[in-house]
């Protein structure tokens, strides 16, 4: 069984009501996603909601094509997506813009064993990172330097929404795929966009070690990174994965 931690929070400022990531796991079946919903778009909450809720819910076989997988994500978390919203009842300045659709990244996790071993398979679309944490030594994809996490990145697609869009099909986004091997002790973390920034800026001083020393308070640590500058202020979400 996997040691799951999870932590998030909104903007400093915002409510709950208005944190447009989200996250969902299975820790027994060894599946866990996070998403960035992007905020330009409307009802982008609701959109990264159903696509980690759908990858979690419906685990794809690990043996999958990895673009019919992503295909089977998209087409199940529109569903989820269309579902979610009154369309009829959209006030008329919210109507037109929500009908563009929503956009989010997704990053989805999964793991099994194979014998004494554990594999993993990791799907990205846009910049929240996993971190693969062994001994003294940690692993990061997609990205290695926090340079690369600039602020176009790649997005899901809800496709459009109203009567208008729900036929018709949405174009598979460019995904990044990472297979590997785990050990007993090794642990992942799994992180939106600022967190991830921030990690790959202090890589050189195991910010795993600082981020797991300052489990008992973390809300308060990470208020006041942004408060200092070192993380935008933006919503953060955190998963951490050890192995058994």
């Amino acid at each position: 069984m996997f040691t799951v931690k999870e932590f998030h929070r909104p903007k400093t400022g915002n409510s709950e009501s208005e944190y447009e990531d989200a996250f969902a796991y299975d820790g027994a079946r060894g599946v866990f996603a996070v998403a960035d919903g992007a905020t330009e778009s409307s009802f982008a909450d609701v959109w990264a909601r159903a696509l980690v809720t759908t990858f979690v819910e419906s685990p794809p076989d690990f043996g999958r094509n990895d673009r019919d997988v992503m295909r089977d994500v998209l087409t199940a978390a529109r569903d989820r997506w269309y579902g979610g919203i009154d369309w009829e009842g959209l006030p008329w300045y919210q109507r037109n813009k929500a009908f563009m659709g929503s956009y989010a990244t997704l990053l989805g996790l999964q793991v099994e064993a194979e014998g004494e071993r554990r594999r993993f398979r990791c799907f990205t679309v846009g910049d929240s990172c996993m971190f693969l944490v062994s001994g003294q030594r940690m692993e990061s994809f997609p990205f290695a330097d926090s340079r690369d996490l600039g602020n176009t990145p790649r997005l899901m697609w809800s496709g459009l929404g109203g009567k208008a869009g729900r036929g018709r099909e949405v174009e598979i986004p460019g995904i990044e795929v990472k297979y590997g091997w785990l050990k007993q002790g090794d642990s992942i973390m799994l992180a939106t966009d600022a967190l991830s920034k921030w990690i790959l800026q202090n890589k050189g001083g195991r910010p795993w070690e600082e981020l797991a020393s300052k489990a008992g308070d973390f809300d308060s640590y990470i208020g006041g990174l942004i408060a200092s500058g070192s993380i935008k202020n933006d919503d953060i979400t955190l998963i951490t994965i050890t192995m058994p």
